[in-house]
């Protein structure tokens, strides 16, 4: 018999995204009885718990999606008939169940939900199914690692630089986008352990060699913009980013899974959304 929470939850979202979450649900009991099988009845109580919470979030995502229109109806009606798509599932199901932290499951729903709008075959849906593995053996220090360092190597405002700003004036905007996209990470702290456990999961790759953080914010050269990086070191959030980069993070690159994994965390932080439609193959 269904719980009560997967009842709720699939009356909640209605529709297309209902009907995909009891589906889900049906397999990911399954899944759940299995992998927990030789556990303590307490054990495999909480697992479902915390794979229900994650559920609940994967809803509300899938729900959205449907609601921007008829196009991806079939998408998600036909997802879970997909063997990819359900390996994923699969993955993302047994992480959440291990943890009850809510921003993992906030992660894993939207590496889900995500992949509803991606091929099979895209960087995005290589890479989603060992970011699942990843998040449930990492902890929030350093996934803020990732975050920052994404940040910091990857996310930028799109178009960048913005066509409408002038040259007298980008610093000026610059400074006060990256001011609010790092502010998070103003109390971060990482050692050499932290990027080895990352690098063991394949979400960086540490080496001996180092990259200027001047060079890296810089907006392209064709812009004939330049980026005054003392001025930006000269703030808090400047100084503290500067002292992350000189200690480790200069020799960290993130990999695939890590920029994915990054990204995301990066986003629910700030509470914004980063397009990843250019991001690899789509």
């Amino acid at each position: 018999m269904e719980p009560l929470s997967i009842i709720l939850i699939s009356a909640a979202a209605g529709g297309v995204a209902g009907k995909f979450v009891e589906k889900a649900w049906s397999s990911g009991e399954k899944w759940l009885s299995s992998y927990f099988k030789d556990h303590a009845p307490k054990v495999r109580e909480e697992a479902e718990q915390n794979s229900l919470d994650f559920l609940n979030q994967l809803a509300e995502r899938v729900k959205t999606l449907e609601q921007q229109g008829e196009q991806y109806k079939k998408t998600i009606e036909d997802s879970l008939n997909h063997p990819d798509f359900s390996v994923l599932l699969q993955k993302a199901t047994i992480s959440s169940a291990q943890t009850d932290d809510k921003q993992k499951h906030e992660l894993l729903a939207r590496l889900v939900s995500d992949r509803l709008t991606k091929g099979s075959e895209s960087l995005f849906a290589l890479s989603s199914k060992l970011a699942c593995d990843a998040v449930s053996m990492l902890n929030l220090r350093q996934m803020k690692i990732l975050g920052l360092l994404t940040s910091l190597i990857l996310v930028r405002p799109q178009p960048f630089p913005p066509t409408h700003i002038v040259k007298e004036i980008f610093n000026i905007w610059f400074v006060q986008w990256l001011t609010q996209r790092l502010n998070v990470y103003q109390d971060l702290t990482l050692n050499n352990l932290d990027l080895l456990h990352l690098e063991s999961l394949s979400c960086v790759r540490v080496s001996i060699g180092s990259r200027d953080l001047q060079k890296i914010l810089s907006p392209p050269k064709e812009s004939g913009l330049t980026f005054d990086y003392k001025a930006f070191s000269a703030t808090e959030i400047g100084k503290k980013v500067k002292e992350l980069w000189e200690s480790e993070l200069k020799h960290a690159l993130p990999t695939t899974i890590g920029q994915l994994i990054g990204v995301y965390v990066s986003d629910m932080l700030t509470n914004t959304h980063t397009s990843l439609d250019q991001w690899g193959i789509i």
